[in-house]
């Protein structure tokens, strides 16, 4: 995996306002069979559980197990080189959790389908990291083949805040986060995370649709605000 490129947008530039601090990040898997192996070795990784309270544990195990199960044999263990739907949302998470840990030096929070208590729809965003300005970042994956889904996840993103996703999970998210990083999030100071695969060879043009789209325009009022695309 390769940062290709990581950047804070001036919105004045794309006739945008707010005081959002807006950054594009683009990533570059070189070998998906590799970071394949790495995600099945993170996503198996029970230590988070382990440092938890004992009732926390055992509830946090028990939503966990089955779906790691899931994930590590009908979907990591089954890649050869191949990126199907499944596997590429997970791919377009745990990349961007790494390059945002990497490059701004984010704290990783285990994937959100491992500690989320299942519920009827769709459960809410796919992944989660905590800043060294105590903000926890509500990230949403989408991964297209054929296309760069960018829209779809900025729209996605904004439909679980009307929806209040976000506070729905800070009761499980302050297991991993410090105090700072709740507070603020309880008085609204969050950032959010759109990442996308990444179709095509011009990823500007891309990075520029996404940024003057409408879709963007709800979080330009949040503190800070990630644009990842994962070129795969």
């Amino acid at each position: 995996m390769n940062i290709i490129g990581a950047n804070k947008i001036d919105l004045s530039l794309f006739g945008k306002t707010g005081l959002c601090d807006l950054y594009r990040l683009h990533v570059k898997i070189d070998d998906i069979n590799s970071i394949a192996s790495n995600m099945i070795i993170s996503i198996s990784d029970n230590c988070w559980i382990n440092k938890l309270d004992a009732v926390s544990k055992m509830s946090f195990t028990a939503r966990a197990q089955g779906t790691v199960k899931k994930i590590v044999d009908d979907i990591l263990s089954r890649v050869d080189n191949l990126v199907t739907s499944d596997f590429g949302e997970y791919l377009v998470s745990y990349s961007t959790q790494q390059a945002l840990s990497t490059t701004y030096n984010h704290n990783i929070i285990p994937l959100a389908e491992l500690w989320k208590e299942k519920v009827t729809g769709n459960p809410g965003f796919d992944f989660h990291t905590e800043s060294l300005s105590n903000l926890i970042f509500f990230g949403e994956a989408k991964y297209n083949k054929n296309q760069t889904p960018h829209t779809i996840a900025l729209n996605q993103i904004s439909s679980f805040i009307k929806d209040k996703k976000d506070d729905m999970e800070l009761v499980d998210l302050k297991h991993f986060v410090n105090e700072g990083s709740i507070e603020n999030a309880v008085n609204g100071k969050r950032g959010y995370v759109a990442a996308f695969s990444l179709s095509g060879k011009d990823f500007d043009k891309m990075f520029k649709t996404a940024i003057e789209s409408d879709a963007i325009d709800n979080l330009l009022h949040y503190p800070e605000v990630f644009l990842v695309g994962i070129e795969i």
